[in-house]
């Protein structure tokens, strides 16, 4: 039979692992929190520049401001169309981050449950060994009394 020290040597490793795909999936977390981040400001400061150019109509426009506006939103275009690429490559490696994690975390629970049903399968070894030698104990002292 397999030591227990083999299994918490065992644990202690997944138990690491562990870690090692919690602080993985942090990092990719973070990641992906960056760059949805500046996303969100490209799109914001598009937006911005959209309702700034639509008030600009109303008060009249010269066909130069009108090229550079039109400048202006297209490289902002260009620039979200880079960060959502971005953006979806983060998420795919977050998630993947994540299953790793959960599968991890399996690992070492399975690892646990393992170390306690076979503490608890020695404790019910010892139990049974100490009833037998209980009654063998019982039998000498009966054994003994009748002579």
């Amino acid at each position: 039979m397999t030591s227990l020290s083999t299994f918490h040597k065992l644990l202690d490793l997944k138990e690491k692992d562990k870690h090692v795909a919690q602080k993985n999936y942090q990092d990719s977390m973070d990641q992906f929190e960056y760059v949805a981040t500046r996303l969100y400001e490209l799109l914001k400061k598009k937006e911005n520049k959209e309702a700034a150019f639509q008030s600009s109509i109303q008060n009249g426009l010269s066909i130069t401001d009108l090229n550079s506006y039109h400048t202006y939103v297209g490289q902002l275009s260009i620039q979200i169309e880079q960060l959502q690429l971005q953006v979806k490559e983060a998420r795919s490696e977050m998630e993947h981050k994540q299953m790793e994690l959960s599968e991890s975390h399996i690992e070492y629970k399975k690892y646990e449950l393992l170390i306690n049903q076979k503490v608890e399968q020695r404790e019910l070894e010892r139990v049974t060994f100490d009833k037998k030698m209980m009654d063998e104990i019982s039998v000498q002292q009966y054994i003994n009394q009748g002579n």
